[in-house]
């Protein structure tokens, strides 16, 4: 029969069901450092499952990160989508009106036969009309050009800004085109008046 000595250390702790010190086989001197095997063999588990832990959580992190930033970016898009959509109907709303305006302005030209002073009226209001327009307009895009510096980035802003002055010198242009031609009228018509 084969005896085994066991050696146990005075750290170990008795166990909980016997209340005796646990019986290890002799492996020479290393019965000694059992317990000390034993207790980094749990550390280094517990490290292992705690890399393993926040290796998982990181990559969570990450796929989290990446959903959020290509939600960013769509909702970019669709901001941007949404402001050119926004500014292309405005554009047209506002083309309409003058269109309009226009048209009455030549209605009145085909009307000239009336009298006078209502037609100097007509046009005094008309002009009247146009320059609270224009007013307006400005105004508009003012806001506008607030708007589109918070929510578009600086290179559409340059480009939306170089096609906005190129726009704005055009309109001016034909204002005064306009103005001048209205003051002629009204000179010519004041000559002829002063002639009877």
């Amino acid at each position: 029969p084969t005896h085994l000595v066991v050696m146990t250390s005075p750290y170990s702790a008795p166990s909980p069901s016997t209340g005796q010190r646990p019986v290890t086989p002799s492996t020479g001197g290393l019965a000694l450092f059992s317990d000390a095997h034993s207790f980094m063999k749990n550390v280094t588990d517990e490290m292992e499952q705690l890399r393993i832990l926040i290796e998982t959580e990181d990559e969570k992190r990450r796929v989290e990160a990446e959903e959020l930033r290509r939600d960013m970016q769509q909702e970019r898009f669709e901001r941007r989508d949404e402001l050119n959509k926004l500014r292309y109907e405005f554009e047209g709303f506002v083309k309409k009106k003058l269109d309009k305006v226009l048209s009455e302005a030549t209605q009145l030209k085909k009307t000239a036969r009336r009298d006078d002073t209502q037609q100097q009226q007509q046009i005094n209001n008309l002009i009247a009309d146009f320059d609270t327009l224009r007013e307006s307009l400005f105004s508009i895009q003012s806001a506008w050009g607030k708007l589109v510096h918070n929510c578009v980035s600086p290179a559409q802003q340059e480009m939306m800004a170089r096609q906005e002055q190129a726009q704005k010198a055009v309109q001016i242009q034909k204002e005064t085109g306009a103005k001048r031609a209205t003051a002629s009228k009204g000179f010519n018509r004041a000559g002829t008046m002063a002639q009877f």
